[in-house]
């Protein structure tokens, strides 16, 4: 068998190369976003040893149209995508889909590496803040960071018991901040060469007021606000309200609730209107393994189950946040 790495500027161009130098009976067995660029991994059986091509489904781009229409992706975005899953001959609907998924959108996981700097996490009442602040704490620990959380949210009830609770379960130190100025001095308290991890009010993006509201924190944490949306919205919903996260300067999102939800056209017109990467997944209430990252093939399993009335993401259970009837003491 015969390797050869192509890169070009679009999966498309970086196919025509694969046929011009390969054939058309090339196997496709890697795509992968190099920055700017597209490399595809491609292979053909040598002359002396022919295989026979892998049968291809005459109704694949029916499977992929009818996922994506059930999923209620945006139209635009899903003539993207099956375009660009088109010029993938000889994959099969999962490979096509995946490839075009990873070409469209960004993944970058929150959960890999240590931040580089606070993250303060956006989104609206109930998205999953909260929870989502414990599970990256949670996971800060398990790949041997420190971790420090802090939460602005002062008003809702129970809000500055909770991240107690999960401060001390996870013993990590934990500041509550009235404003900006006070972020910025539980910023300095924190440790810096840890995850400083930042819970803030739910918003309403469609207001100046909320946005500019979380400018200042952002600004005064010197952090990178990160979008944390439940799946199962309403596609143009979701769109709207991320393009007005993404204006705050929301940079990554993080999609919680995918076991509860069975359609994620709204994750998918979110991430794309607010030129946002995918940052996690939240697949459980599970503090510990609720939260994982989101690859592109892990996406396309979401979009393209195998059947799609057993679709449930890992972990099987709502990711709600756990509640928490009695004060505990943790918080400085």
């Amino acid at each position: 068998m015969r390797l050869r790495t192509f890169t070009a500027p679009s999966i498309g161009e970086a196919m025509r190369q694969v046929r011009t130098a390969l054939g058309d009976d090339a196997v496709i067995l890697s795509t992968e976003q190099v920055g700017k660029q597209v490399k595809v991994t491609a292979a053909i059986e040598n002359e002396a040893t022919p295989a026979a091509a892998a049968p291809v489904a005459t109704d694949s781009s029916d499977e992929l149209e009818s996922a994506l229409r059930y999923h209620s992706v945006p139209q635009a975005l899903a003539n993207r995508l099956l375009a660009t899953a088109g010029d993938l001959e000889g994959s099969s609907p999962q490979q096509a889909l995946t490839a075009a998924l990873r070409a469209q959108f960004g993944f970058q996981s929150l959960t890999d590496r240590k931040p580089p700097k606070p993250i303060l996490l956006a989104g609206l009442p109930g998205a999953g803040k909260s929870s989502t602040l414990a599970k990256l704490a949670a996971r800060a620990k398990v790949n041997g960071w420190t971790a420090t959380a802090i939460t602005c949210d002062l008003a809702k009830a129970g809000a500055i018991e909770q991240l107690a609770t999960y401060a001390k379960a996870l013993e990590i130190p934990a500041y509550r901040a009235k404003d900006a100025a006070t972020l910025r001095k539980a910023v300095a308290k924190a440790d810096a060469n840890g995850a400083i991890l930042v819970d803030t009010l739910g918003t309403n993006p469609l207001k100046a007021g909320d946005l500019s509201q979380l400018r200042e924190l952002a600004e005064a944490a010197g952090a990178e606000i990160v979008l944390v949306m439940a799946a199962g919205g309403d596609a143009v919903e979701s769109a709207e309200l991320a393009a007005g996260y993404a204006e705050a300067g929301a940079t990554r999102l993080v999609a919680t609730k995918v076991d509860v939800a069975r359609r994620y056209g709204g994750i998918l017109a979110a991430a794309e209107a607010g030129r946002l990467a995918f940052a996690g997944v939240g697949t459980s209430p599970e503090i510990a393994s609720g939260l994982g990252a989101l690859r592109a093939d892990q996406l396309c399993r979401l979009i393209l189950p195998a059947s799609r009335a057993e679709t449930r993401a890992p972990g099987g259970s709502p990711d709600r946040k756990s509640p928490s009837n009695k004060p505990m003491s943790g918080i400085a």
